[in-house]
């Protein structure tokens, strides 16, 4: 019984290892030729997260429903290994189960969260871009694809201008092309600066208003957000004193001092 749990956990590891392995070149030239095979739409609202073409892993919707089932299978079969030798129930088999199952959603959400708090951040950077060259006499839409070109070091916001700079090239409407490059990645603000942008070019009111008054609005959020960081430290401040200083200070001072004052009274 040993050996077959030895086995099995043995197995699922090269699985792992197999499934972790990176695709050579060779094959993922062959995998653009071919035609992409689409997960069924309930697997996909199942088991694939919304996150994960904004995670920047770039994983595939089959290698994520893949690593799903393999992780998950490792969890079962390490914690039926371990049943062997500790007295567990069928209910943590299938908590070790279900934890590997859902490990690659949440690093996939996690790597998003951090993408989007990145893109956030550039945002303030791109409308401050932009707004300075639109000051300086440059036309908005040179201006845009000027940043595209350089980018902003935010991984989505450089995607987004990217491939609206690339459909501007090719005749379509700049900021109609942003907008929903935007919304197809998850960047509410940008597609709300981009779509302010167009409408300022049909109602005739100049781009510079409009990129100074995101400008000034991202500049208030970002400046509430530091001051919501700053009144958390106290808190943090707090809790290090509590789980650090204090135990410390009860062992080596008020244990032997409380211990001193028995041993007197009982002299």
């Amino acid at each position: 019984m040993i050996i077959s749990g030895a086995v099995l956990v043995a197995i699922s590891l090269a699985a792992t290892v197999l499934a972790s392995r990176p695709r050579s070149a060779v094959r993922v030239r062959l995998a653009r030729l071919a035609p992409r095979a689409q997960l069924p739409v309930r697997v996909r609202s199942v088991l694939v997260t919304p996150e994960l073409t904004q995670s920047g892993l770039g994983w595939t919707e089959a290698e994520l429903v893949r690593a799903k089932i393999v992780l998950g299978l490792i969890g079962a079969v390490m914690s039926a290994a371990v049943g062997l030798f500790l007295p567990i129930g069928p209910l943590a088999v299938a908590g070790a189960a279900y934890a590997g199952f859902i490990a690659p959603t949440l690093r996939v959400d996690h790597a998003a969260a951090s993408r989007r708090a990145e893109a956030e951040r550039a945002l303030v950077a791109l409308v401050e871009w932009a707004e300075a060259l639109v000051a300086s006499g440059r036309p908005i839409e040179t201006t845009f694809v000027a940043i595209a070109e350089r980018g902003v070091s935010g991984g989505l916001i450089d995607r987004a201008i990217a491939a609206a700079a690339r459909s501007y090239a090719l005749g379509a409407p700049l900021f109609g092309a942003l907008a929903r490059e935007a919304a197809g990645l998850g960047l509410s603000t940008l597609a709300s600066v981009a779509s302010d942008l167009e409408r300022a070019r049909d109602l005739g009111r100049g781009a510079l208003v409009v990129l100074r008054d995101h400008r000034d609005r991202l500049r208030a959020s970002e400046r509430a957000k530091s001051l919501d960081a700053a009144g958390r430290v106290e808190g943090r401040l707090m809790l290090v004193l509590v789980l650090c200083y204090l135990p410390a200070l009860m062992l080596l001072v008020v244990i032997p001092l409380f211990l001193g004052l028995l041993d007197g009274l009982f002299v």
